[in-house]
């Protein structure tokens, strides 16, 4: 009985140790912070046509400044994630959101709505998405 007891708790051990070593999985979609010292160059696309990145070559040229190229790829791991970078000039009051839907894999839509100021600003917006993620811009 004691015997069959140890058993049973070396199993439950040996399961929790297993369960600590796999990391946990990734959120759909991160968004990168972006500081006053990061430069992205404007693609010219518009805010519903972002720039995808899903390789180191695509990311060197998306990114020219080797300051925050460095400082996204640590951020990033394109074997496993894409990048989507949206550029665009528009109102300050611009907004880009997204929603989630729940499903396997997840769905992320993306939704640009106009501001109604005149003012002319640059927007500079950087998602990164785990590869198996559907995504859409409206």
């Amino acid at each position: 009985m004691i015997r069959n007891a140890f058993l049973v708790i070396a199993m439950l051990v040996a399961t929790l140790a297993v369960a600590e070593d796999k990391k946990p999985t990734t959120e759909p979609i991160v968004q990168v912070t972006l500081t006053n010292d990061d430069k992205v160059e404007e693609t010219g696309k518009g805010a519903t046509k972002p720039t995808e990145v899903t390789s180191e070559k695509e990311l060197e040229k998306a990114i020219k400044d080797e300051a925050t190229r460095k400082k996204i790829a640590k951020e990033l791991d394109l074997k496993e994630q894409v990048l989507l970078i949206f550029t665009w000039q528009g109102s300050g009051g611009d907004k880009l959101d997204y929603s989630v839907a729940e499903s396997f894999p997840e769905q992320v839509k993306f939704t640009y709505k106009m501001g109604n100021t005149d003012d002319i600003r640059s927007h500079v917006k950087l998602y990164v998405l785990r590869k198996n993620v559907k995504w859409s811009v409206k």
